[in-house]
Order: structure tokens, then sequence, then C-alpha cells
């Protein structure tokens, strides 16, 4: 079994952040050569970049130190509202010019895939209003992500424990976050980790997969013991 430390991010820890982003982009699983996301900068971009440049104090990754090499990491905000205003005015004007002038020409497939899971995000009007509500009750959230490899060994178990214990030491009483019924492997982890499924809603029409249902998963920090 690998020697795994949890440590703090730090600016050279991007490039292997990216790389198990996309690696385990689909449904968990990874990305490369199923050409509908091929774009991988794009990819992080959209997902996890805003927590590395944005909130990196909230950021933490997983090193095998025997191949001095990141596995995994685990990452989020301790103010939901904020951030997303935050991803508003600072990562989707990158986005959209990323997408309109590199990904359209590069990867065209690409480009109309992503354009129909927006505009399918975009028509989930009552979610909003429930993860709004969510957001309340359990302010901040997370991303979590490990190399398949290293999944079933705990590693996963040490991230999640850690960042919990950070959101503490900062007055959080609440975390949550999002997934989907499609990440098979993943759903159960979180239910082990005792959170449990606040919100369930369908996406009618999903540009990939079929019978998808978005999940946010909740969590009630308990500030006594760490």
């Amino acid at each position: 079994m690998a020697d795994v430390i949890i440590r703090s991010y730090r600016p050279g820890d991007e490039a292997a952040v990216e790389a198990i982003t996309y690696r385990t982009g689909f449904k968990g699983e990874d990305l490369t050569g199923r050409g509908f996301v091929s774009d991988r900068w794009l990819c992080f971009l959209t997902s996890i970049y805003y927590y590395v440049r944005y909130e990196p104090a909230h950021f933490f990754v997983a090193v095998d130190t025997g191949k001095d090499a990141v596995v995994g990491f685990i990452g989020g905000t301790t103010d939901t509202g904020t951030q997303e205003k935050n991803f508003a005015k600072k990562i989707i004007p990158r986005i959209a010019l990323r997408m309109f002038l590199f990904t359209i020409w590069r990867y065209p497939s690409s480009f109309w895939t992503l354009m129909k899971m927006t505009r399918m995000l975009g028509s989930l009007g009552d979610r909003k209003t429930i993860v709004a509500a969510i957001q309340s009750e359990y302010p901040a959230h997370l991303h979590i992500n490990l190399l398949p490899e290293y999944q079933g060994q705990g590693v996963g178990t040490r991230l999640m424990r850690h960042f919990e214990a950070h959101l503490i030491d900062q007055g959080l009483k609440g975390v949550h976050l999002n997934t989907t019924n499609h990440n098979r492997k993943a759903v159960p982890f979180y239910h082990k980790m005792g959170f449990t499924v606040v919100s369930e809603t369908e996406a009618k029409s999903h540009p990939v997969l079929d019978d998808l249902k978005l999940l946010t998963f909740a969590k009630k920090l308990d500030t006594h013991h760490q």
C-alpha cells in the first residue's frame, strides 16, 4: 500500500490537479478518448480551477511520498453564495473566451456538447431555488477527486476528514456537494462519510448520459468532536 500524506495545496500542484480532474471527470472515471469533452483545460476551468486560483487556503492534496506525486485532492469554499458570485465574475468570462476562441475550432463536438449541457443546467429553475435553500443551512461545499488506483485504501476518507476538520476550524456547521446518480463509486462513499441526499432532480435531457439525476448531498458538522 502506498504511503500517502495529506497537505495544503501549493501552486506547483496545479498541473497534477488538472490531470486528476480530467482522469476522474466522467462519472469518476477517465475522460480521455471519450470525445465529448476533449479540451482538458476547459474541463479544469469549468470545475476546479477557481478553487486553486482564488481559494487555495481551502484546498488540500494527497501525495504519494514514494513517487512524490499528487494523486488526489479535496477543496471547496466556506461560503457558496459568495463563491458563485465570484465564479460568475472571474471564471465565466474566461470560459466563454476559451469556448468561442479555441474549443469551437479545435474540438467542435466538445463545444456543442458543452453548449447542450449548459442549456440543460440552465433549464433547472426549480433546482436553483432548492439549492439556494440548502446553502443557507450548509454554506460550505466541496469537490473531491482521487485517482482510481488509490481508491479503496482509505485515502478518500482521510481527505474528507481533513477537510471537515478544516471547516470546523473555520466555524462552519454544514457542508454540501453535488454529484449525479451515475457516479456509482462516489455515491456509496458519501453515504459512508455521513452525507445524506437532500435534493434529487431529474435531468430530462442530457447530451451524453441517460436517466441522469442531479444529487445534492449534505452533512452537519460535529463542532464538538474533531
